[in-house]
């Protein structure tokens, strides 16, 4: 008998052991693309933006611009397209919500960031190509080179999501 009720405690143990178990979870880690552009879509607000011209000389973009150019938003698609619209405020009331609409992509180890339009200080350049220094849920950021003016510049663009 006791033997028989020492069998039914080990069972139930053994029961209650296996049915307490956890099962793994596994947690795919976030591609690039998800980061960038969420999976339906993902605005971000420039927040840090600085040029340096070959001799050192450093400008601060974000200082320098309104903020009816400061609050516009970059979204950005998993389709590969982006968007920039206006913010909050706009220089003129007379401005379209929708200020450019394009095309984005990864080169194909996701190192670098390519836009095929974008509108810097009053000018378009086509075809920028970013090297992404840091991108993760709550920062992205790259560096470019452009010429304005006849002068090369080295960009370094800090965005982070709107909310």
């Amino acid at each position: 008998m006791k033997s028989k009720n020492l069998s039914i405690v080990i069972l139930l143990c053994l029961l209650a052991n296996v049915s307490c178990k956890k099962k793994a979870v596994e947690v795919t880690p976030k591609s690039k693309t998800e980061y960038l552009a969420g999976t339906i879509s993902k605005s971000w607000k420039n927040t840090k933006a600085e040029g340096t011209n070959a001799q050192g000389l450093r400008v601060d973009l974000v200082a320098t611009q309104p903020l009816c150019i400061l609050d516009n938003l970059l979204i950005f698609s998993p389709n590969k397209t982006y968007e920039i619209r206006e913010g909050a405020t706009k220089c003129s009331p007379t401005d379209p919500d929708l200020l450019l609409k394009a095309n984005w992509s990864f080169n194909s180890d996701e190192t670098k960031f390519t836009i095929d339009k974008i509108i810097f200080q009053g000018r378009q350049f086509e075809n920028t190509t970013f090297d992404i220094v840091e991108l993760n849920d709550n920062v992205f950021v790259g560096k470019t080179n452009l010429t304005i003016s006849g002068v090369a510049y080295q960009f370094a663009a800090t965005f982070e999501p709107a909310k």
